[in-house]
């Protein structure tokens, strides 16, 4: 009987163990600066996005795991779960507060690969008056 819970036991440890060693997501420090050159003039707050690209297939909907805003064009520094091997990261001066790129709001991304120890360069993202993707 006693070794029946210790079996039980060992199972529980074996399948915890499992679940995380499964998991795929590791936190990883994405840093940067949004800027904004003279001819572009942002007003209201900068929505920053980040995309896990963990499909960079043309027709995969990656998703946006994290975002954050800023009250102006600056630096940023955030710790995000990724599971893919790239994140794209992008800003959109949002004057509308739709939390999208609408008309007439500068934006850009750019796209960066993740180190093999979690890391990731910093990035310098400069807005620009553009189509919204």
């Amino acid at each position: 009987m006693r070794s029946m819970g210790l079996m039980r036991c060992l199972t529980c440890v074996l399948l915890g163990s499992l679940a995380l060693a499964c998991s795929a997501g590791r936190e990883v420090e994405v840093s940067g600066e949004v800027a904004a050159p003279a001819s572009v003039m942002t007003t209201g707050p900068i929505l920053v996005e980040f995309i896990d690209i963990v499909d960079d297939s043309p027709e995969a909907e990656n998703e946006v795991v994290h975002s954050l805003e800023l009250s102006a064009p600056g630096s940023f520094a955030e710790k995000v779960s990724l599971e893919g091997d790239k994140v794209l990261v992008r800003a959109i001066n949002d004057k509308d507060g739709n939390g999208a790129c609408s008309a007439g709001e500068a934006w850009a991304q750019t796209e960066a690969e993740i180190a093999a120890d979690d890391t990731i360069e910093p990035l310098t993202i400069t807005l620009a008056n553009a189509a919204c993707p």
